[in-house]
């Protein structure tokens, strides 16, 4: 079977030039034998949000401290606006970090703490006390410099640790899954708040995350790890809409995962059904093709002739109807193999019952596929 090239960067990739964050083969080895990352390139622009993601393992914890300085790098090099960091301490990379549990000094009152990062510096009380008033004022707690920790909520405390990540006015903003611990809702909320922060003050940010609606929807740029290597890196469209391989497809969103026969180029074969599709240049051989739930279209069961030539289409059966509040999930058997579709609720109710024969639609260009 011939394979089609398949980059594991997207094209949107930002080139070394206009890199104000560099990271160039950046290793890191534990031993002989782990391998925690391995080789990673990234150009970040100045100002620019990017997100790591992938699953737990992935290494995506493990870069953040190295470019943090908390973990040394085995090979590679870090820079910052043509500065090199590499090998420097924490505490002299003009960095702000945000933990997973907000690292807070519970003795110390809401200011103490915020004000933490300057006195490290050297700045004065009176230009201390100034800075520490405008980062609260930044994250909308003015007058709350006297609390501790243990008296205010989840998410106050994550606007004092990012208060006092901010304060000293650092290049790099690096944020280590810092909404993990907030209720659904308060993760809305600060996902919003943090993304206009960073806009606002227009600052470098690397966020670490395994959650991808945090990913999509906060970064300008996506980086996909897996197994210490970056899958894919790309806008958050590019990474949703053109997946740049079968691990990238199945993890950002979901999907549905088909064993396909490649019969021609942009021609597919599942079981007795034929597809057009982009192939990627393949022109035969055994593939997997995806196809997200919410691209398919159902309708209540009528003959395939009738359908446009330009959708493709196969009969199913519902055999699992399940309410989610906004969606409802139907797994349509589709002969051999099970179809997840999602349809938005109405307040009629579902539309369809589990047994009910039924037509599902979809674009070509819906079809994803991928070289097995």
């Amino acid at each position: 079977m011939r394979r089609a090239p398949q980059t594991v960067v997207a094209p949107s990739r930002s080139s070394g030039d206009d890199a104000f964050l560099k990271l160039k083969g950046i290793t890191k080895r534990y031993g002989t034998r782990h391998l925690a990352v391995d080789d990673l390139d990234i150009n970040l622009p100045k100002g620019k949000l990017l997100g790591l993601l992938g699953p737990s393992g992935c290494g995506k914890t493990t870069t953040l401290r190295m470019i943090a300085g908390l973990l040394d790098i085995t090979d590679g090099q870090i820079t910052v606006g043509g500065d090199d960091i590499s090998h420097k301490p924490p505490h002299k990379r003009d960095i702000g970090l945000v933990f997973q549990n907000y690292a807070l000094f519970p003795h110390l009152t809401v200011a103490q703490n915020v004000a933490f990062g300057l006195e490290m510096r050297g700045v004065s009380r009176i230009g201390a006390r100034d800075r520490v008033e405008q980062a609260l004022e930044m994250v909308r707690l003015p007058g709350y410099g006297n609390r501790k920790p243990k008296e205010m909520s989840g998410g106050q405390q994550q606007r004092v640790a990012l208060a006092r990540a901010l304060v000293i006015r650092p290049r790099i903003l690096l944020l280590d899954e810092p909404l993990s611990n907030l209720d659904a809702k308060l993760r809305d909320d600060m996902r919003i708040e943090i993304r206009e922060i960073q806009q606002r003050l227009g600052i470098t940010t690397v966020f670490v995350t395994h959650d991808q609606v945090e990913a999509l929807t906060m970064c300008d740029l996506v980086g996909v790890m897996h197994r210490g290597k970056l899958a894919q890196l790309g806008s958050p469209e590019d990474i949703y809409e053109r997946p740049a391989n079968l691990f990238v497809a199945g993890f950002v969103g979901r999907t549905n995962v088909l064993d396909c026969e490649i019969e021609a180029l942009d021609r597919i074969r599942i079981r007795d059904s034929v597809f057009p599709c982009n192939t990627h240049g393949l022109t035969s051989g055994k593939a997997k093709a995806t196809i997200r739930p919410h691209r398919i279209n159902l309708t209540a069961n009528r003959d395939r002739s009738l359908v446009s030539i330009a959708t493709n289409s196969i009969h199913g059966r519902v055999v699992r109807v399940t309410y989610v509040g906004d969606l409802v999930q139907y797994d349509i058997d589709i002969g051999g193999n099970v179809l997840t579709t999602e349809v938005h609720t109405a307040s009629s109710g579902h539309s369809f019952e589990r047994g009910e024969k039924l037509l599902c639609e979809w674009k070509p260009r819906d079809m994803q596929v991928f070289g097995g």
